[in-house]
């Protein structure tokens, strides 16, 4: 039973404002400015002024993450492409952050190339709102698990530039265990080689089946990765599954656990992934597995990250870069011995164990929280 009343209003009289951000040089945004620079997906970097300062609902309103809605505290310079939807005192901006994000917006895009919001017809449009006490104490349960959730991102960062300062202590200033005995023949170490990617690591890559037919995705139970899903980060599940029937009919191939993956084309060429599960993905992937007796999975990851600009330099395309496999496999890198890599992939294996502990931890939190939403916000809990 409801315990709440609830009460419709535009969504524009809820705010005291609700208007697009401006738009900013590309130039004035970088790394150590003072300000983040909010756009319609999130932080696109700080600068030094803003035009933002208090808390409110964030909506995209333009691109691929058009109806995208986050929530926003402080002082920020909001772009052209970010919607403030800051409420007025009888409303909370936590509240309406999960309000908005329950209803699709992306839906009210326009029909163009480029999807588009309007602010106007966003403004008209009508939303359910319980009392100011309700939306509080709603807010306050929802955002204990947010908090959690981002305490466990941080941490999740923290261990992954561990890794990464690791790497360069060893690979890129030679600062690895045994150096001051080292002898350096052509720049590294002696035992040490330098050649093709395709000499020291296979590759492969996958397919998608046709969207048109629903035995290759209902009920689907095999991991299906999408360019999308590659964040430079672990990967613990998918966003997608396909069924066997698709991998049968498709060129969607299995792939082993704790493979790497690199997206050749799209807008997050050159981004990597680890696999923690026996998966499928889409022909925009480039799966690495080793060649050898030894896994060297995490030198490899580190390895690709840190030639990243020169992959995106060498890749081809006018309307779109694109990275092949025959790019990729000619590439030359340099493979340490193995008593090394070894050692390495030691070091490095505990690091990203706590990070699928935590990644594991989070993805129980968002289900509880998002089992909790809907009933929530309609009120059948009594809080």
């Amino acid at each position: 039973m409801n315990m709440v009343e609830y009460s419709e209003y535009r969504l524009g009289l809820l705010c005291k404002r609700f208007s697009s951000g401006k738009g900013i040089s590309a130039d004035l945004i970088n790394e150590t400015g003072k300000y983040p620079v909010i756009g319609g997906n999130g932080l696109r970097g700080y600068t030094d002024t803003y035009n933002f300062d208090g808390e409110c609902a964030v909506i995209g309103r333009q691109g691929a993450y058009c109806g995208n809605v986050q929530f926003f505290s402080g002082k920020g310079y909001m772009t052209e492409h970010a919607v403030v939807t800051q409420p007025n005192s009888a409303n909370n901006a936590k509240y309406l952050t999960y309000k908005l994000s329950g209803l699709s917006l992306g839906r009210f895009s326009g029909q163009a190339a480029q999807p588009g919001l309007s602010v106007t017809k966003l403004a008209r449009l009508r939303i359910e709102m319980p009392p100011k006490w309700y939306q509080d104490r709603v807010a306050g349960i929802l955002s204990a698990y947010d908090n959690l959730i981002e305490v466990n991102n941080k941490r999740v960062k923290v261990l992954e530039l561990m890794a990464e300062n690791l790497y360069k202590e060893w690979f890129v200033r030679f600062r690895f265990p045994g150096h001051e005995k080292a002898d350096f023949e052509n720049g590294i170490p002696k035992g040490w080689r330098r050649g093709r990617i395709s000499e020291f690591y296979t590759t492969s890559s996958g397919g998608t089946p046709s969207r048109e037919l629903d035995e290759y995705y209902v009920d689907g139970t095999i991991p299906w990765i999408k360019t999308g899903e590659l964040q430079d980060c672990l990967l613990i599940d998918t966003e997608e599954r396909i069924t066997e029937v698709a991998v049968k009919k498709s060129s969607a191939k299995f792939f082993p656990k704790d493979s790497v993956l690199m997206a050749m084309y799209g807008v997050n060429i050159g981004m990597l992934a680890y696999s923690t599960m026996d998966a499928t993905c889409n022909q925009a992937c480039c799966v690495f597995r080793d060649k050898g007796n030894i896994s060297t999975k995490h030198y490899l990851f580190q390895c690709l990250k840190s030639i990243r600009d020169y992959l995106l330099l060498i890749s081809f395309g006018a309307a779109q870069q694109n990275l092949s496999q025959d790019l990729i496999k000619r590439v030359r890198i340099v493979m340490p011995d193995e008593e090394t890599v070894i050692r390495f992939e030691q070091k490095i294996e505990p690091l990203y164990n706590e990070i699928k502990h935590l990644l594991k931890a989070n993805a129980c939190l968002i289900r509880q929280r998002d089992l909790l939403l809907p009933r929530l916000m309609s009120g059948k809990i009594e809080v």
